[in-house]
């Protein structure tokens, strides 16, 4: 007899975890990676994989100025030519990304790989959410690397500049961000800064 209210205890106890147990369903892995586009990259697109996620960034970062005053541009400076700056920048709703190419003159490139690591002739990947160019922020990750590793301008005709890029981008916080597959088909336009 004393077992039986144990019995019935038992009874409610495993009843009652089964009910808990088909409340919560279980949580399946999504994997979302989507696959990479088989098309050419359009003109004035950026885009990659970031962190599992593809994205296409097409959008120009000036809303009231036009698309040449700083998102698609080649810096360069008069008369001896020392600024060279390549700026690439797009944005989409949510985030902004931009690749810069420093210290090379446009009509040097493309270079053939591997490119030689010089002093002042760099890249550099920055990726935000928006509005974007918090530095120094967690969230604001960046990567900066000699050009030819992380940023590769594979083509300039008609100053159409071409390339790929992709690296390990951290933030502020010491978090990191895998970029990969990113490629580029950008329409710059020359300013001299005398």
């Amino acid at each position: 007899m004393i077992y039986f209210p144990l019995a019935i205890l038992a009874l409610l106890l495993v009843s009652c975890q089964k009910e808990v147990d088909e409340s919560y369903p279980v949580t399946k892995s999504v994997n979302l990676k989507e696959s990479i586009p088989d098309t050419p990259v359009p003109l004035g697109c950026i885009r990659g994989n970031f962190g599992g996620t593809y994205l296409t960034f097409t959008q120009q970062i000036e809303k009231i100025q036009p698309i040449d005053s700083f998102s698609n541009v080649y810096f360069y400076g008069s008369p001896d030519n020392t600024l060279n700056q390549i700026n690439l920048i797009r944005s989409d709703t949510n985030f902004y990304l931009a690749l810069f190419i420093l210290g090379y003159p446009l009509d040097s490139l493309p270079n053939l790989q591997p490119v030689p690591a010089e002093f002042c002739k760099y890249a550099e990947i920055q990726f935000s959410p928006l509005p974007g160019f918090n530095w120094g922020l967690p969230g604001h990750y960046v990567l900066d690397d000699f050009y030819g590793r992380t940023v590769f301008i594979t083509d300039k005709t008609n100053d159409v500049l071409t390339g790929t890029f992709g690296g390990v981008l951290h933030d502020a916080s010491g978090a990191t961000l895998q970029v990969t597959d990113g490629e580029f088909k950008i329409k710059i336009f020359r300013k001299c800064l005398p």
